[in-house]
C-alpha cells in the first residue's frame, strides 16, 4: 500500500504532530569506531527499484543482518551502516468495517488521512546497508544481506564495492 512514491514528499515534523517514533535502534553496527579504509573489502546491499520501505521493515532487516554478523564474525570485527531514515510520513483515511459502518464513516469527504507510520524513500540503485570487514568474512556478510532482503519488497543485489580482486584470487 505504501510502497510506490505517488504522493509528494511530506517530512516537515515541524509542522506535524503524532508521528510515532522510528522503530530503527541504530544506524551503525559492529566496531562503530573503526574507521571504512581500515578494512579491505567494502559490500553493499543495493536496491534495483525506486520504493517507499516502511521503517520497521528496514528494522526488521536490520536486525536480522546484524545478529547473524554478530553471531558468525563477533561484534568487533566488522563494520555496518544503514544509510537511510525514514523521513517521510505516511497517512491513511481510517475507515470503520463492518456492521453500521455507514453511519460512522464519513467517506471520501476530506480524507487526508490519519498519520500511520514513517518510510525512506529510496530511488533505484541506492545503497541500503555498507558493510566494511576482512577478506575471509565476506561470505558471511554476503549471507546475512540475503537474510535483509527476504524483509523488504524491492528486488535488490549485493555489490562487492571494494576489495572483489581479494574475493576471486
Amino acid at each position: 500500500m505504501y510502497r510506490d512514491i505517488d504522493k509528494p514528499a511530506y517530512t516537515r515534523r515541524e509542522y506535524i504532530t503524532g508521528i510515532p517514533g522510528s522503530k530503527i535502534a541504530q544506524h551503525k553496527m559492529g566496531n562503530k569506531d573503526a574507521d571504512g579504509d581500515d578494512y579491505p573489502v567494502q559490500i553493499s546491499l543495493v536496491v534495483e527499484e525506486t520504493v517507499q520501505i516502511r521503517h520497521g521493515s528496514l528494522e526488521a532487516s536490520r536486525l536480522s543482518a546484524n545478529r547473524h554478523l554478530i553471531r558468525e564474525l563477533g561484534e568487533g570485527n566488522y563494520k555496518m551502516i544503514l544509510r537511510k531514515f525514514p523521513h517521510q510520513v505516511l497517512r491513511e483515511n481510517k475507515q470503520a468495517t463492518g456492521a453500521g459502518a455507514d453511519r460512522v464513516s464519513d467517506g471520501m469527504r476530506q480524507s487526508f488521512g490519519k498519520i500511520v507510520g514513517t518510510a525512506a524513500r529510496i530511488q533505484a540503485g541506492e545503497r541500503l546497508f555498507t558493510a566494511y570487514v576482512d577478506v575471509d568474512e565476506a561470505d558471511a556478510v554476503k549471507e546475512a544481506y540475503r537474510r535483509a532482503y527476504n524483509k523488504i519488497t524491492p528486488p535488490c543485489r549485493i555489490d562487492v564495492e571494494r576489495g572483489e580482486e581479494l574475493l576471486i584470487s
